[in-house]
C-alpha cells in the first residue's frame, strides 16, 4: 500500500462508515415510528463502541509514528463521538414528553465513545511504550462487539414484534 492510500484509510474512514450507517438507520424511521426510535436509540451505543474500535485499526499498516496517529484518532474521535451522537439523537421524535428523555441519551453516547476512546488510547500507549503487539487485543475486542452487538441486534429484533403502534 502506497503512502497516500494509507493516509487517506485512516480513522476517518470509521466514522464515516459509521455515520453513513446511523444516517441509513435514521432513514428507514421516516416516518417516525415508536418502534424505529427504540432501535435507534438501542443501536447508538452499539456504533459508537464499533466505530472507535474501528479507529484503532489503521495502527496497523499506518507509516510514521504510532504517536502522531494516535493523537490523530484521538483529535478525530473526541469530535465525531458527540457529531455520531447529535445524529443519531436528532433522529429520535415520540412527539411527546419522552423526548426529553433523549438528551440523556446524547450525554450518555458521549460518555460511553469517551470511555472506548480514551481507554483504548491509553492501552495502545501502553502497547507503544511497551513494544507489545497490538492485532490480537483489537482482533478480540472487534470480535467481541460484533457478537454482541449480532446478539443484541437479534434480541431487539425479535422484541419489537411485540409492539403495536401508538394510540
Amino acid at each position: 500500500m502506497n503512502r497516500t492510500a494509507a493516509y487517506l484509510l485512516g480513522p476517518e474512514l470509521a466514522w464515516v462508515l459509521m455515520l453513513a450507517i446511523a444516517g441509513m438507520l435514521i432513514a428507514r424511521n421516516e416516518p417516525v415510528t415508536e418502534a424505529g426510535n427504540d432501535q435507534l436509540l438501542n443501536s447508538g451505543w452499539f456504533l459508537l463502541i464499533t466505530a472507535v474500535l474501528l479507529s484503532f485499526v489503521p495502527l496497523f499498516w499506518a507509516p510514521g509514528s504510532p504517536w502522531w496517529w494516535l493523537f490523530r484518532i484521538i483529535f478525530v474521535g473526541f469530535f465525531s463521538t458527540i457529531l455520531l451522537s447529535s445524529l443519531i439523537c436528532g433522529g429520535v421524535d415520540y412527539r411527546d414528553s419522552r423526548n426529553s428523555g433523549v438528551g440523556t441519551a446524547f450525554i450518555l453516547y458521549i460518555g460511553v465513545g469517551y470511555v472506548f476512546l480514551f481507554g483504548g488510547a491509553f492501552v495502545a500507549a501502553i502497547f507503544f511504550l511497551t513494544k507489545w503487539n497490538f492485532l490480537p487485543v483489537l482482533k478480540w475486542s472487534l470480535i467481541v462487539i460484533g457478537s454482541l452487538t449480532a446478539f443484541f441486534s437479534l434480541i431487539f429484533w425479535l422484541a419489537s414484534f411485540g409492539k403495536s403502534a401508538a394510540s
